[in-house]
């Protein structure tokens, strides 16, 4: 009955995480936008990514690369003047831009390591 059970809160479980995912990934663009405070938005992204790795510790590669993208992805439009952000646009495209993948990596698979510790071990025969 514990197998029905867990089946089925993690088959509910999986609208969720698209939803959490999808609102950090909003809210890192949205935040970066409107900051030009890059070490507090790459913070906002290593507290998100590990928060997310640690609730959903299945796919943290997943969960990575959709929180680590809006930086890249902001200062692109910032670039192209479709986005207004509170300092100037970069000359090239915003290549450094892309160091955001690092911290969104570093948490999520930081948090889905922690959460997989938890389990219990095996023990040895």
């Amino acid at each position: 009955m514990q197998f029905l059970t867990n089946y089925f809160t993690m088959q509910s479980m999986k609208p969720l995480q698209w939803v959490c995912v999808l609102a950090g990934s909003v809210f890192i663009g949205w935040s970066h936008a409107h900051t030009d405070e890059i070490p507090v938005v790459l913070g906002i992204v290593l507290i998100l990514s590990t928060i997310l790795g640690l609730i959903f510790p299945a796919k943290p590669w997943l969960a990575a690369l959709l929180l680590g993208a809006p930086l890249f992805i902001v200062e692109t439009l910032v670039h192209f003047s479709l986005v207004h952000a509170p300092y100037p646009p970069s000359i090239g495209l915003p290549w450094p831009a892309l160091t955001g993948f690092v911290p969104a990596f570093g948490g999520s698979f930081f948090g889905s390591a922690v959460r997989n510790l938890n389990k219990e071990a095996k023990p040895a025969r």
